[in-house]
């Protein structure tokens, strides 16, 4: 059975400042809670860490990777879903620039395709994939994959037996920096952990 670690990237700047991600580096936020999170996973046999190829995920996977002696191998699989045009653009600019989408996103997000970008249908193609690689390299390993809320969302979702419809749901929202887990044995998934945050208690009011 493979134990696959999805963890959140740590804050950026961007997420302060309610952007739609797509960029950015770890702020000093961030990084003490890419480090606590090394803390909180010091004890962990890890045989492999990936990461999504941005930049704050890159960095979030490192300060785990420093405490394991492992490299960080990255994974395009592991990317956010791709915003298009969108990427980067305040939450307010995209209101303005097409009313309505974020509810439209909000509301029923399988239905939704940013301009330039993906669907939610492509995203769980892809985590599908990724979680399929690992079982096939990993078994009976624990493995991290440092990546957005997004694909965590679909991770668990995928062990949960949603439907894209409920991406958005608030129960799935992952918190920046937090530690969700999947048991893989065969075609079975199990939700193991969800969302875990305890270790950034005292980081910026958390």
């Amino acid at each position: 059975m493979l134990r696959l670690i999805f963890v959140r990237h740590g804050r950026t700047s961007w997420n302060v400042q309610g952007r739609v991600q797509g960029g950015g580096g770890l702020d000093e936020v961030g990084r003490a809670q890419a480090a606590a999170l090394a803390g909180h996973l010091s004890g962990l046999s890890l045989e492999a860490i990936y990461a999504s190829p941005a930049l704050r995920a890159r960095q979030t996977a490192q300060a785990v990777a420093l405490r394991h002696g492992l490299g960080v191998r990255q994974r395009a699989l592991l990317r956010d879903l791709d915003y298009g045009t969108y990427a980067g653009a305040l939450l307010s600019d995209v209101e303005k620039r097409d009313p309505g989408l974020i509810q439209r996103w909000r509301a029923n997000p399988a239905a939704v395709v940013f301009e330039g970008g993906e669907s939610l249908a492509s995203l769980r193609e892809r985590i599908t994939r990724f979680i399929a690689e690992m079982a096939k390299a990993h078994d009976g390993a624990t493995v991290l994959a440092a990546t957005h809320d997004s694909p965590v969302r679909v991770a668990a979702s995928l062990a949960l037996g949603l439907e894209d419809s409920q991406h958005t749901q608030e129960h799935l929202q992952t918190p920046l920096a937090s530690v969700t887990v999947l048991e893989v044995d065969g075609a079975r998934l199990t939700l193991a952990v969800h969302k875990e945050a305890g270790h950034l208690k005292g980081i910026d009011g958390a």
